[in-house]
């Protein structure tokens, strides 16, 4: 009796697949060998690359930023950009290399950008924040960096970080005292701006105090106080020199009353008159008494030319005129002192407003270079943090390594990489020739084909490839009449 096999069964299983790898062993064995080979010979020729690191901490300034505050703008990994940057340029790249002698085969073909090319590839800088990440933009803040250098030669590329690390210091430290002394200078500089400044507006100030002086904004109320007792005074001026000319006008009436009262000087020349006739009709000219007589009489009129009044009333008359014309000069100028504090009054609102504005720009100017004077104290204290390296600062805490093991290529994962490719294609080519040979692997294959259980298996004796062939030959028409038996048996 038989057992009914279906179709649906598994295509193959396990065990076939077994027998297949066991008989195909060569056809697997060969190209993993082959690969495993090939990765030892380009372990062997591939020329090993050794990476040496170094690790730099970036340091907290020593003197807490409470009491000095740190003059450095920029973050840390901005920083490190800028000084690799720097380090990476053409002539520092130049130099390292004719002093390290490094790529000496490159140097034979490839062109001095290529060679520099070469190295900034070789350079590697990576960040370390304080969440554990690597990457400047992960992790929080930059804490610290490594740096590294590969290259074939692991004494060289320890001897080329270890002058990096110096280098990356050196410039850390210059660029630090500089922004610092360049913060201090700065402030220096606009310090003494705005001193000249405030010179420029006390000057400008005492220049406006004197144009305009009585009509400052402090001077105003005694300037109305002046005019006041200036204006007092003109009418006590007034008032005396009206009475000054009330007074003289008595003395001038009083005066003509005098002159047209009759004079005793009148009579008494005409007498010496009558006698100066008697004595001439009876004496000469040149006798004692006709001289003495004419005498008489000149006298005589020269008195009766003479104001009547007196000297008393003249000269009171004259000094009256004489305070008049002081009074009045007087009060000319006090009219004129009265002009001038008016014009001044006038021209307190423009001197307010210019004193204002030049008031508030000195005050402005005043609290901008005290400011400037103490940022100025703090960026002098920094720079000198910096100058003696206690600010922030970058910090070796793992000299470069010695590398032993090189980088690239990586053995063990070149070894497995050739292992795995190899037997990748010893199952390509195992796959490929079992479903060329049309092989039927098993009972199970069998039964998949007819539809029947076979009766028997006989196990396979590891013929030559040609008996096998000609087995497989000569079944198949036993393979085409098992087939028509199932059918049959099925109907």
């Amino acid at each position: 009796m038989t057992d009914e096999t279906g179709s649906d069964g598994p295509f193959i299983t396990i065990p076939e697949i077994l027998a297949i790898a066991f008989r195909r062993r060569w056809w697997l064995i060969t190209p993993t060998a082959l690969g495993i080979l090939a990765a030892i010979t380009a372990i062997l020729t591939i020329s090993a690359q050794y990476q040496s690191t170094a690790t730099l901490l970036i340091a907290s300034q020593e003197v807490p930023t409470a009491m000095v505050a740190s003059p450095l703008t920029t973050y840390a990994n901005e920083r490190i950009a800028k000084i690799r940057q720097q380090i990476l340029s053409r002539a520092n790249l130049v130099e390292l290399v004719r002093d390290m002698r490094l790529y000496p085969k490159e140097s034979t073909r490839l062109t001095s950008d290529e060679i520099q090319n070469l190295m900034r590839r070789a350079i590697g800088v990576e960040l370390v924040g304080t969440g554990n990440a690597t990457n400047s933009g992960q992790g929080g803040p930059t804490i610290a960096f490594s740096l590294s250098f590969t290259y074939r030669d692991p004494v060289i590329a320890q001897g080329v970080t270890k002058k990096l690390t110096r280098m990356f210091l050196d410039e850390d430290k210059r660029l630090r005292t500089e922004q610092a002394s360049g913060t201090a200078a700065f402030l220096s500089r606009r310090g003494n701006e705005i001193q000249d400044r405030l010179i420029e507006l006390q000057n400008r100030r005492r220049e406006i105090e004197a144009r305009y002086n009585g009509a400052l904004p402090d001077q105003v109320a005694l300037s109305t106080q002046s005019a006041s007792s200036l204006r007092a005074e003109v009418s006590r001026i007034d008032a005396e020199t009206q009475g000054i000319a009330q007074q003289n006008g008595i003395l001038a009436a009083r005066s003509q009353e005098l002159i047209s009262a009759p004079s005793p000087q009148a009579d008494a020349l005409r007498q010496t008159q009558n006698r100066l006739a008697a004595l001439t009709a009876t004496y000469s000219d040149e006798h004692p008494d006709v001289i003495a007589a004419r005498a008489a009489i000149a006298n005589q009129k020269k008195d009766m030319r003479e104001p009547r009044s007196g000297g008393v009333i003249a000269a009171e008359i004259a000094s009256g005129r004489t305070r008049i014309a002081m009074l009045a000069q007087r009060r000319a100028e006090l009219v004129n002192a009265i002009a001038q504090m008016e014009h001044l009054a006038a021209q307190a609102p423009q001197a307010s407003y210019e004193l204002n504005n030049l008031e508030r720009d000195y005050d402005n100017l005043t609290l901008q270079y005290q400011d400037i004077r103490e940022k100025q104290m703090e960026a002098q204290v920094a720079a000198n943090l910096q100058a003696e390296d206690k600010g922030e600062r970058f910090t070796v805490v793992d000299e470069a390594s010695l590398p032993l093991d090189p980088v690239f290529p990586h053995r063990k994962k070149l070894l497995l990489m050739g292992a795995g490719a190899g037997l990748a294609l010893g199952l390509i080519l195992t796959i490929t020739l079992e479903l060329a040979a049309g092989r039927i692997h098993g009972g199970a294959a069998i039964g998949r084909v007819t539809g029947v259980a076979p009766l028997a298996i006989v196990p396979a004796l590891h013929p030559s490839a040609d008996s096998v062939i000609e087995w497989v030959r000569s079944f198949l028409p036993r393979l085409e009449f098992l087939k028509g038996v199932a059918h049959g048996h099925r109907d």
